[in-house]
């Protein structure tokens, strides 16, 4: 089984996931629609919201539909929307018969999992081993902390959870969220609230705590430094054509990718 090739061309269009079926669930809408369909994950909307905004003068309208990972998933297997944005790729995506399929996917964005407190949380960084420990359910801090985890089928936990808990499941104990927006909202009223979004949803009523002595920034992730890091995909059930195709190009090129650093991080980083 092929890991995801995170090719940085323009047209990045030979991206693979998983393994290869010879059934596709549904059938795909018209690529050359004037109107394109898409799914964005609660961690990618503000990026779709960007790009659709950036690429409306090109006399196209866009229908975007923001859910969990899985909801979005399930749509595009049921042939809801022919693309969805994620920072999650599963290694195999079940069909209705009971087989796998292939995934075609590009990166569009770097990101990163900020880890976030309640501003009168009394320190400023914990070690991956620690994190680990307390979505483990064991607190080692000394202090006394509300672990928040977002909601089974999120691609933000999906990917929190393979960068940090490996094969080992979140405490029962955390308290659930469901969207990067209430992440944020609850960490800033709970005292001793600890949580984790997607780096463009940090707001100044929460802290991002440092992992192993490294702050998530724009910096820190394009130079591969802070441990929680993450590509941005856009996905389907086959390669773009048509006004799809454009589009995922465009957001690729360097005119796409300025607006990708508005909230989040291109696939190359400038240096200043």
């Amino acid at each position: 089984m092929k890991s995801p090739k995170q090719t940085l061309a323009i047209v990045a269009f030979t991206t693979l996931v998983g393994c290869s079926s010879p059934t596709v669930p549904a059938t795909m809408p018209d690529a050359s629609a004037s109107m394109l369909r898409l799914y964005a994950t609660s961690a990618t909307l503000p990026l779709v919201i960007d790009l659709t905004e950036a690429y409306s003068d090109r006399q196209l309208t866009f229908e975007t539909r923001s859910s969990s990972f899985r909801t979005a998933l399930n749509s595009l297997i049921e042939g809801e929307t022919p693309y969805l944005f994620t920072s999650h790729l599963p290694s195999h995506v079940p069909a209705p018969d009971g087989l796998s399929f292939s995934l075609w996917a590009a990166p569009v964005a770097q990101d990163g999992i900020a880890i976030i407190v309640n501003p009168a949380v009394p320190f400023d960084q914990l070690s991956l081993d620690g994190l680990r420990s307390l979505y483990l359910g064991r607190n080692e801090t000394g202090h006394d902390l509300v672990v928040f985890s977002r909601e089974e089928g999120s691609d933000t936990r999906a990917e929190f959870e393979r960068l940090v808990m490996g094969s080992r499941r979140t405490t029962l104990a955390a308290r659930l969220v469901t969207s990067s927006e209430t992440m944020v909202s609850a960490v800033a009223q709970t005292p001793g609230a600890v949580g984790y979004v997607s780096l463009a949803y940090v707001t100044q009523q929460v802290r991002t705590l440092e992992i192993d002595g490294v702050a998530p920034t724009p910096q820190s992730i394009a130079q591969h430094r802070y441990p929680l890091r993450l590509t941005l995909f856009v996905a389907g059930l086959e390669e773009p054509a048509g006004s799809y195709r454009s589009f995922i190009g465009w957001i690729q090129s360097p005119e796409g990718q300025q607006v990708v650093g508005k909230r989040y991080v291109p696939l190359v980083l400038k240096s200043e």
